[in-house]
């Protein structure tokens, strides 16, 4: 997937967050989404060449409830993933599937540098049946997974995929990212007290996106993952 595609898919999406997240008031203090400068080189370094960023293949097995936008990770436009604080991080998708039943999605992760690279570990997980954004905290029988790091940056690569066709593994539609576990006790510590939308101003700052993400997309829907998008330097279509 080309920079120019991948740019005018998240165009896509963002309209198509405006028009599906309720309509909240506006947000008063400044975001501005800071990549990490750790997490850029070393991702340029260990990315691993079975991971789709941004926007997931083409399902021939699904059928878009949205025929415009397919399964897509929340992600920042350059680097394709962020920091982390914890060691079981939470990614957010959105999910374009209208089905009678909830569908089952496997979710994997695998350490990944430049020097190394592990399989896949694979956990089963259950998808809505309806569109929208989708939120994974990685299952507590992964977080083994980073623990021999957990007092220096570990990179992960994460997979969703959402199982359609069982026997012909291509049918399958899959997306997925970066993260950077990094612990960082003191930005926790420093942020505890203030107010939500401050915590999630100071991790955009310091490059956390995952927990950035996972704050305001929890309180203001895809209304707030779209200001997020925005400040990382994605533009709302014409």
């Amino acid at each position: 997937m080309s920079l120019h595609s991948h740019r005018h898919s998240f165009f896509t999406l963002a309209a198509i967050l405006l028009l599906w997240a309720p309509q909240l008031s506006a947000q008063t203090t400044p975001l501005k989404y800071v990549p990490d400068p750790t997490f850029s080189v070393l991702s340029r370094k260990g990315t691993p060449k079975d991971i789709t960023y941004g926007g997931g293949k083409r399902s021939v097995c699904l059928t878009r409830a949205n025929p415009v936008r397919g399964l897509t990770a929340i992600l920042p436009p350059a680097d394709f993933g962020g920091l982390s604080a914890t060691a079981n991080p939470t990614f957010w998708v959105y999910l374009p599937y209208a089905t009678e039943r909830p569908l089952t999605g496997v979710l994997s992760v695998r350490l990944t540098d430049s020097f190394r690279s592990a399989p896949f570990v694979k956990v089963p997980i259950s998808l809505p049946s309806q569109p929208g954004l989708v939120r994974l905290r990685l299952p507590a029988s992964l977080v083994g997974v980073t623990s021999p790091f957990e007092r220096q940056p570990t990179m992960l690569a994460w997979t969703l995929t959402v199982v359609c066709d069982e026997e012909n593994l291509s049918r399958n539609p899959f997306v997925g990212g970066l993260v950077m576990v990094k612990p960082n006790p003191e930005l926790l510590q420093r942020i505890a007290d203030l107010a939500q939308s401050e915590r999630i101003v100071e991790l955009a700052r310091s490059g956390y996106w995952y927990d950035a993400l996972d704050l305001v997309a929890s309180s203001d829907g895809g209304i707030g993952v779209q200001r997020l998008m925005e400040s990382a330097g994605w533009k709302p279509s014409r």
